[in-house]
């Protein structure tokens, strides 16, 4: 296990005199790409840190000069983060637990969340075809106002551009019932799925001014099958009364 060797079996062991001094914990899951074998030079440690106290809080420190990620929560807590995150495509906390390493002893709660976390993990994405028109014209949006002030504003125009890439990337993979990638994972995974969509993502990312503009709409073309504002309207939904 690399997280297990220097310097990082020095950081786990810093880290875990501070955890149970401080928050007096049922139980600590060290997670990351350090654990999964993957570290990078700025990669750190995600840990979550259960207890049973109805409050939850983020702590950020380094330990033997390892930077770490501390989620203190109570169960129920995480419980929810697996439903919401769930919803939104983007299961941080079940892909952190159902990944990581528990520190001994393991009580039964720890068990049962690792558990549950690879459940959700294995649950299909559901949304409903009015969510993804919404997406998709949220993406054509952001396109449309880098558009208009292209000519005029560049460095704003290519602020707008890259948040229209970051919606039709996100877009391919709920058009897929597939959870969102991590940032740094985004490319490779869209490769994976979409290897077209992945060229000209990389293609514009390399391209300033019109033909950068022209990159993005040929790839929101592609992915969403539009590239400027349709016509649409959404279901009726009760309104409560004043």
């Amino acid at each position: 296990m690399t997280w297990r060797v220097p310097p990082f079996d020095h950081a786990i062991a810093a880290l875990e005199a501070y955890v149970r001094a401080t928050y007096a914990p049922i139980g600590i899951v060290v997670a990351g790409s350090i654990v999964r074998g993957e570290a990078g030079p700025s990669s750190d440690f995600d840990v979550f840190v259960i207890h049973d106290q109805p409050w939850r809080l983020r702590d950020q420190r380094r330990f033997a000069g390892v930077p770490a990620e501390l989620f203190v929560n109570p169960p129920a807590q995480v419980r929810r983060y697996f439903a919401s995150e769930h919803r939104d495509g983007r299961p941080h906390t079940a892909h952190m637990l159902a990944t990581g390493e528990p520190i001994e002893p393991v009580a039964p709660v720890i068990g049962e969340l690792i558990a549950e976390a690879r459940d959700w993990l294995a649950r299909p994405l559901e949304i409903r075809p009015e969510q993804q028109v919404q997406l998709r014209y949220g993406a054509v949006d952001v396109l449309d106002d880098a558009r208009d002030i292209i000519a005029i504003d560049p460095a704003a125009a290519s602020l707008l551009l890259a948040d229209a890439v970051r919606h039709i990337i996100a877009y391919a993979f709920w058009s897929q019932g597939r959870f969102q990638p991590r940032r740094k994972d985004a490319l490779v995974a869209l490769a994976a799925i979409d290897p077209e969509a992945a060229a000209l993502v990389r293609r514009w990312a390399s391209t300033r001014g019109p033909d950068a503009l022209a990159l993005v709409e040929a790839l929101a073309r592609h992915v969403l099958g539009a590239d400027t504002f349709f016509e649409w309207a959404s279901a009726r939904e009760p309104s409560p009364s004043s």
